[in-house]
């Protein structure tokens, strides 16, 4: 198997919340669009093509989750910030799996 970058944790919809309530901030990688229609109370959005734009925003102190529509673009992301220096884990699922819990 072929490894693309630093391996990131991913942890459950039901652990990123109990991050979220230790001060982990949501980075929400879905387009703009689709964040309107429904997103994580305090989630930031910054849509994945914009990532690489948006980096050097980011406070490299703080705990990240990222989410996506069902998990597969946000482990990139989450393993391109973690590849910049950034403490982060993927969330499972999306928010797909957000909405079933």
């Amino acid at each position: 198997m072929f490894l693309f970058g630093p391996k990131v944790d991913t942890i459950s919809p039901e652990e990123a919340k109990q991050e979220i309530k230790k001060g982990a901030v949501m980075i929400d990688i879905r387009n703009e669009d689709a964040f309107k229609l429904g997103h994580i109370n305090k989630a930031i959005n910054i849509p994945i093509k914009n990532l690489p734009l948006k980096i050097g925003t980011l406070d490299k102190k703080k705990e990240y989750l990222v989410i996506c529509y069902v998990g597969g673009s946000s482990k990139m992301a989450a393993s391109m910030l973690k590849k910049a220096g950034f403490n982060v884990k993927n969330v499972s699922g999306g928010m797909q799996g957000w909405g079933s819990i």
